[in-house]
Order: C-alpha cells, then sequence, then structure tokens
C-alpha cells in the first residue's frame, strides 16, 4: 500500500536509502557506480587499473513542508527515515488503495 510523506519542518531533509532495509522488499532502488582502482603486483611490481562496481544507495529529498505521495511502505522501514519519523520530523500518512474504495451502502429502506 502506498503511504504519503509530509515534512513538519521548513528546511530541506535528504535521506540515505539504505540497500537491506528498503529494497529488500521489492525492486533496487540503488544505482551502480564504476570505480577504477589501481591494482598492484607485489610479484612482478606491475600495476593495473581495475574496474569495480559498485552500489550506491538511493537518496530521498523532501523540500521544507513537503508532502510527497506514492512511496513505497518500505520506505518507512529504512533507517534515517524511521528516526526523522520517531523525533517527529517527518509524518506518515497512510493511503488507501484505489480498488478498495468505500461504496455507499444502503438501509434497506427504499422509497
Amino acid at each position: 500500500m502506498p503511504v504519503t510523506l509530509e515534512s513538519r519542518i521548513r528546511r530541506m531533509q535528504v535521506f540515505n536509502l539504505d540497500h537491506e532495509a528498503y529494497c529488500a522488499a521489492g525492486e533496487c532502488a540503488c544505482s551502480d557506480i564504476t570505480t577504477v582502482v589501481v591494482e598492484h603486483n607485489p610479484r612482478t611490481g606491475e600495476r593495473a587499473p581495475r574496474h569495480v562496481i559498485k552500489k550506491a544507495p538511493a537518496t530521498m529529498t523532501l523540500l521544507a513542508l513537503e508532502r510527497r505521495e506514492g512511496m513505497r511502505e518500505s520506505i518507512v522501514s529504512a533507517p534515517e527515515v524511521r528516526a526523522a519519523i520517531e523525533r517527529g520530523l517527518v509524518r506518515v500518512v497512510e493511503q488507501t488503495p484505489a480498488s478498495v474504495a468505500r461504496r455507499p451502502t444502503r438501509t434497506g429502506k427504499e422509497e
């Protein structure tokens, strides 16, 4: 079920979305970064560049008093977001899916 996050302070907030907490529940939001490291062979003394692929966690930025709708429910399990919620800096508003919208009920008396 998607959730809505609402910033309660008058400054921008940036949250790092930890891979284990945020990406474990669904598709991975991390980006791949290729870094070049120099590998040294102690036997021959040669140095050669080697490409290493690392995963960088995704981030989320909330502007001052911004309300962001349609976020994945696993955003609440990210450590930085959870700490901001506990401190009262961010408020979570849950949304109901469109398929479960309320229908008017009939009382049984029809005129």
